[in-house]
């Protein structure tokens, strides 16, 4: 904690950093300046304040992890996401394009960074059969949610407020419940989200510059490699933390996928039918969608908070939770019967 609030200054300046970045970036745009393909009439660039913000504060902060640690892999990884990204929002990728960039860096955390799924997890397999699920496991983890944040990101300010609550509940449970704290670790959590709460004022309703597939990517990225690097001899309820926090953008993909099983539908088409969608056809307005799937998200960090402060409850929390999904995927269903406008 002392090192926490000893440092309190560089994630304020963070933010502040974020803030200045995503302002110039508006302000490039608008004059012309920045180079843009196609036409955006609002920046779609806002991914590269929250990068540039957060690394530089990070190495800022343990200078000595520049250049020769698995944090460095991991830049070099998340830059790869962050190129994928600004490719895609200028050209328009591909689906298996974009996903080859993702592999990519999930492969150069795997292999270089030694980001992976702990045996910890299933200890009664063996060494070989683990190493390969650790790795198929970890290399569809990162995909999954990657992608999942990508696909939440459209409206304004849903993608970003969703996982900064997400970020700071991760944060809270890992200082105050962890057996064991990795100070780095925890600094990126906190270091992400304050990029973030920096660049929201200027994305949220009616947004001026959008997070676009350059933010969506790297955030999505980056919450899927530190959970796995937060599982390293962690217990299974450990892995089932980061899901509950991330239910929003992970329900929404999961049931994406069983609408387009369901309806034979391809798996990589793009499409107006996702939660936020539908609730847009009811006649809600964007804000208001926005604060009513923060909502779900704050119930369930919620959730994840009580279940490790009681833990003679956890059964009946995570009951809990497990209803609402339920419920969540009945009102879904319940919804696809709304036409389009």
């Amino acid at each position: 904690m002392s090192f926490l609030m000893s440092n309190g200054s560089v994630f304020l300046t963070t933010a502040l950093f974020s803030a200045a970045l995503t302002f110039l970036l508006i302000k490039l745009h608008q004059s012309k300046r920045m180079i843009v393909i196609g036409k955006h009439t609002v920046p779609p660039l806002g991914g590269l304040a929250i990068f540039i913000s957060f690394w530089s504060g990070f190495f800022y902060l343990f200078p000595t992890l520049l250049f020769n640690s698995s944090q460095w892999m991991l830049f070099i990884a998340s830059s790869v996401i962050l190129l994928t990204g600004i490719i895609d929002d200028f050209v328009v990728l591909k689906p298996y394009q974009k996903s080859i960039g993702i592999l990519l860096a999930a492969n150069i955390v795997y292999f270089m960074a030694d980001i992976e799924f702990s045996t910890a997890l299933l200890p009664a397999i063996s060494p070989d059969v683990f190493n390969i699920l650790s790795y198929v496991l970890t290399i569809m983890w990162i995909y999954f949610v990657t992608n999942a944040i990508n696909l939440l990101d459209g409206l304004d300010g849903l993608a970003s407020s969703v996982s900064i609550v997400s970020l700071l509940t991760l944060a809270i449970t890992t200082y105050f419940f962890s057996l064991s704290i990795r100070i780095a670790f925890l600094t990126m959590l906190v270091l992400l989200a304050a990029a973030m709460l920096g660049f929201l004022p200027f994305n949220w309703y009616k947004a001026k510059i959008y997070l676009g597939d350059t933010g969506a990517l790297f955030i999505g990225f980056m919450y899927a490699t530190l959970t796995v690097t937060n599982l390293k001899n962690a217990s299974f309820f450990s892995m089932i933390v980061p899901i509950i926090l991330y239910i929003v953008p992970l329900f929404d993909t999961s049931y994406a996928i069983f609408r387009r099983l369901m309806t034979g539908r391809s798996m990589i088409e793009r499409d107006e039918d996702h939660v936020h969608h539908r609730l847009l056809r009811l006649g809600m307005s964007e804000p208001r969608v926005v604060i009513i799937m923060l909502g779900v998200t704050s119930i369930f960090s919620t959730l994840a908070i009580l279940s490790h402060a009681y833990p003679h409850w956890r059964n009946y929390i995570l009951g809990l939770a497990i209803v609402i999904v339920i419920l969540m995927f009945i009102t879904m269903i319940r919804l696809s019967d709304t036409p389009k406008k």
